[in-house]
């Protein structure tokens, strides 16, 4: 008599989250021209405008630029891995896992992390080049630099998730794009907010990529911590959740009966 074959066991959520995770992050690390915009791009523009304003405030300035163009090439990965979820969705691959078992809280987690994995590399690579070409930070406020960072893109990573989800093909990518450029012009990682027209510096306030900025500055020199900023960080990544939240029946064809 033939043995039965023992049933396979069901992933658990967590397991379900994890594969989902790497599947997204290898399919974003392996695009070269992602990798390449996301990294190459902010770095030469550290060395260009560094080579500019570097010398300001007694070298502080260099420290500030190289916190603003860490953040903006954090900022092209977050919503550019983001919107990577439309290929999925295309694809019907992410219909697919949604049927099998991935739960709306898994996909988000698991789409979160996985966005987070493959910003490291633009905020670490500025960061190296800002200190081997002459910001002065101790491993300590360089470290809580990269993290304060790191942390604060979660907002970015919702909005890249969001436009992935409502808006289709190439429209998607071309939306990320433009939400990337008006984030960092509005949000002062470019110029100093203070150049701009007060109704401009008004709309800059209210982004988290002006308050990223000046998070990172804090960890990197210290002062007031700002805690307007956090508030507007936390305010706009629980907005951003919900919207995805609501946004997922619709990225993937389904509707509660």
């Amino acid at each position: 008599m033939t043995a039965l074959a023992a049933p396979l066991p069901v992933p658990t959520p967590i397991a379900r989250t994890l594969r989902y995770a790497l599947h997204t992050t290898a399919m974003t690390v392996t695009n070269v021209m992602f990798m390449v915009f996301t990294i190459a791009l902010p770095v030469g523009m550290y060395l260009l405008f560094s080579m500019l304003l570097g010398d300001l405030d007694d070298g502080r300035a260099r420290g500030m630029v190289m916190v603003n163009m860490a953040a903006y090439g954090g900022l092209g990965a977050a919503v550019t891995a983001g919107t990577q979820i439309q290929e999925d969705q295309r694809s019907g691959f992410l219909r697919q896992l949604i049927v099998a078992g991935l739960s709306p809280r898994s996909f988000l987690t698991g789409s979160v992390m996985a966005a987070s994995a493959v910003i490291l590399p633009a905020l670490v690579a500025v960061g190296l080049v800002g200190l081997a070409t002459g910001v002065e930070a101790g491993p300590g406020p360089f470290l809580a630099t990269i993290a304060v960072l790191w942390l604060g893109l979660l907002p970015t990573i919702l909005i890249g998730l969001v436009l992935g989800m409502l808006l289709r093909g190439g429209t998607a990518m071309a939306g990320g794009v433009i939400t990337m450029m008006a984030m960092a012009i509005f949000g002062g990682l470019w110029m100093p907010l203070e150049m701009f027209p007060a109704w401009m510096q008004g709309v800059g306030q209210a982004l988290p990529t002006y308050w990223i900025s000046h998070l990172g500055q804090w960890a990197l020199y210290g002062g007031k911590l700002p805690g307007t900023g956090l508030a507007v960080i936390g305010a706009w990544s629980v907005g951003l959740a919900l919207l995805c939240a609501a946004s997922l029946s619709r990225a993937v064809g389904l509707r509660r009966r």
